[in-house]
């Protein structure tokens, strides 16, 4: 059997193309070929796909299914709509939250009251500029220490009564805190120095 009646049997060429012996011979290997089926030809087909499927990827159980779902759902996109009374209620339990976390970190001065001279100091030998920032200036360096003495910087500020917290800037860019003070944590790895500044009745 040459390679063009191999391709005729394939289909990929028609008898046509071949010469009248090499369609003669096509013919001849034609009947063999359906004599040797002729026996197997009444029986039904095997469908093996759907056990090698389950071989392959097997069918998930319900917890899985449930959860695909689920994972569906969060993942596409959806159109929500809400109630003006709970999207009122959600934001005043916002705004209540913010209020008590705020209530913890902002100093607690009352505005009108008398204030109080404050002073500041702090040991840095090799500082060659010092400021002062806290919950009284918003937290920018403002307030710029004077070296008193050899290594010794000084601010004196009039502070309202209440709690604030704040830190040393040395050389600009270096937060040192006051090692004579409390020390307090925003509960996010940074920390401060805190200073309570009492009214005059409270302090006789």
């Amino acid at each position: 059997m040459n390679d063009r009646i191999m391709r005729a049997l394939d289909g990929e060429i028609s008898a046509d193309q071949l010469t009248p012996e090499e369609r003669a011979e096509l013919q001849h290997y034609r009947a063999a070929i359906c004599t040797a089926l002729a026996p197997v030809q009444h029986l039904a087909s095997i469908d093996v796909e759907s056990a090698v499927m389950c071989r392959v990827a097997p069918e998930p159980g319900p917890v899985r299914r449930r959860l695909g779902a689920a994972i569906r759902w969060l993942w596409s996109p959806h159109a929500l709509t809400v109630r003006p009374a709970f999207a009122m209620a959600g934001a005043l339990a916002l705004a209540v939250v913010i209020s008590i976390y705020g209530s913890d970190t902002a100093p607690t001065a009352t505005p009108g009251q008398a204030r109080m001279v404050v002073q500041f100091r702090l040991g840095a030998v090799e500082a060659q500029e010092v400021a002062l920032m806290g919950d009284f200036n918003g937290w920018r360096p403002a307030h710029r220490l004077h070296q008193i003495a050899a290594g010794v910087w000084s601010v004196d500020l009039a502070l309202e009564p209440g709690v604030y917290n704040y830190v040393f800037v040395v050389n600009g860019n270096t937060w040192q805190l006051d090692p004579l003070a409390p020390k307090v944590t925003d509960g996010f790895g940074g920390a401060s120095s805190r200073v309570a500044v009492l009214a005059p009745e409270v302090r006789s």
